[in-house]
């Protein structure tokens, strides 16, 4: 495996975001409860503040013998997700997941691009994009409102500074000089990770996160990541944009949800 890439490598820039997203999260000004617990088998990400953010990561399939340590970490209305790796997958992981009222509910694949390996290819576009600074915080949120995403006032002054930031990187796409598309960065030392893509619907198709994707390799590099991660849907139009690019997968992983009762 290519060091730059290595799985604690990739893992701990992924730790490192999800504490990002624990704290910017506009769908709740309850204070952070998050703990992090990990080991050489799993690691749980447990906060009952927060429904979406209660997650184990099975990374080794010994991890079945000590699953009935963490659950009841996770409180009845917030029952983890939980993502298995490939390295991880058994019969008797699955077998207990199932026992314990899990199925699974779909794939997640990751992409890793080495900065030497981008290619540019053609980019002739009449899409513009800019990067927001955080002056334009405020601009952002009304564009991510078109989303459907609402926010309370008291929520935003809140969380406002850790949005359009040299740590978290917003950037808009113009059609016509319409902003329409959206997409950030997150870096943590020399790694930067692509997320949080999204087009309105009207302006779809004509290049807008193809312009986008390549916006934010490019600025990426250039402020020195080595190291380019992000997560998509296998198979999708996503994976096969990134692929375009450079991206390749470092892993895809299955994830199980507790069945509805």
């Amino acid at each position: 495996m290519n060091p730059t890439f290595s799985m604690e490598t990739v893992n701990a820039a992924y730790v490192a975001y999800f504490r990002f997203n624990n704290a910017r999260t506009l769908s709740t000004a309850t204070p952070s409860q998050l703990n992090i617990i990990q080991d050489d088998d799993l690691t749980a990400f447990i906060d009952p503040t927060r429904r979406y953010d209660n997650q184990i990561l099975i990374t080794h399939a010994d991890a079945v013998l000590g699953l009935d340590a963490f659950l009841p970490h996770y409180h009845e209305s917030t029952p983890p997700e939980i993502h298995v790796a490939p390295s991880a997958v058994n019969e008797a992981l699955s077998k207990t997941l199932i026992e314990k009222g899990y199925v699974p509910a779909y794939a997640h694949e990751f992409l890793a691009l080495a900065a030497e390996a981008y290619q540019p290819g053609s980019q002739a576009s009449a899409v513009r994009v800019e990067m927001w600074g955080n002056d334009q915080a405020d601009e952002f949120l009304a564009l991510l409102k078109t989303s459907g995403l609402t926010c309370d006032d008291d929520i935003w002054q809140a969380k406002r500074h850790l949005y359009c930031s040299e740590t978290f990187r917003c950037y808009v796409a113009y059609v016509d000089e319409i902003p329409c598309a959206w997409a950030t960065t997150f870096f943590d030392g020399k790694t930067a990770i692509l997320a949080n893509a999204y087009t309105q619907a009207a302006f779809r198709k004509q290049g807008c996160q193809t312009a986008l994707l390549h916006q934010r390799i490019q600025d990426a590099v250039a402020q020195g990541a080595n190291r380019l991660l992000t997560d998509v849907m296998p198979d999708s139009a996503s994976s096969k944009n990134c692929k375009a690019v450079g991206f390749s997968t470092h892993t895809i992983r299955t994830v199980w949800e507790k069945a509805l009762s």
